[in-house]
């Protein structure tokens, strides 16, 4: 499996606390057949703001880190963008990390209220620049919620939709459960994120299980595998002497 979502660089943001803390993550996540996980910690949400150094700097210590331990999972680099006003502006300064530093794929959290003509604008003009955006935790987002044809609308402006793991398996309540039930029936999931921060379950087999359940083994694969995996394309290991780093 491949976790599109996740927040297990050490001392970033609201993630994982420390480097113990992001290897315990990664170790749980292995055990569960995950074999990449994306890094995504928030950014240019006016908290956080973790730039594509320090990003990349926190993924190869932790590379190096799981290395020393002889633990094979890839971890990649990313981010979760808030959107606002200038976030095509931001993107073509450069100032936005893709997934993998593709350039081809942005993880996007929606804020809780928002305009739908302004966020599918954003969209088509992310499209027309050959990027992919993926809607993070679509069945969480409280608009969303109240209204669920949104989904198509977005997926229709260029947009791919990812749901959490744990909202499948009703870790966040009814409301986000039925939603991403409804999303996987009507074939609208194009991706899984386990979105682990410290307190959170790491739960990516048990939604797998859920997915099988709703929409049989072959869709399962292509939510937690086979479509994450055109994201990888061209993927070379980006670290280079991550074992000269200190890590023990």
């Amino acid at each position: 499996m491949i976790d599109t979502h996740s927040h297990i660089l050490p001392a970033l943001d609201d993630g994982a606390r420390g480097v113990l803390e992001s290897l315990k993550f990664v170790e749980i996540a292995a055990s569960q057949g995950v074999e990449t996980i994306f890094a995504t910690p928030h950014a240019h949400d006016g908290v956080f703001n973790c730039d594509r150094k320090k990003i990349t700097q926190a993924c190869a210590l932790l590379t190096g880190a799981l290395i020393a331990k002889g633990i094979s999972t890839k971890i990649l680099p990313g981010s979760e963008i808030r959107v606002n006003h200038d976030l095509v502006t931001e993107y073509d300064k450069g100032n936005l990390l893709s997934l993998n530093n593709s350039g081809k794929w942005l993880l996007l959290e929606l804020p809780p209220l928002f305009l739908c003509t302004a966020i599918s604008m954003m969209l088509r003009q992310l499209k027309d620049r050959g990027v992919t955006p993926i809607i993070a935790h679509a069945e969480r987002n409280p608009t969303i919620l109240n209204q669920p044809q949104l989904v198509d609308e977005f997926i229709q402006n260029g947009a791919v939709i990812q749901i959490t793991a744990a909202s499948l398996t009703g870790d966040f309540g009814k409301f986000p459960l039925k939603t991403a039930k409804t999303m996987v029936e009507l074939d609208q999931v194009f991706c899984l994120g386990s979105d682990i921060h410290p307190g959170r379950e790491y739960c990516m087999a048990n939604a797998k299980k859920e997915l099988i359940r709703l929409a049989g083994r072959t869709k399962a694969e292509l939510i937690t595998s086979e479509n994450p995996a055109t994201m990888l394309e061209n993927t070379k290991f980006p670290y280079k002497n991550v074992l000269s780093l200190g890590i023990n």
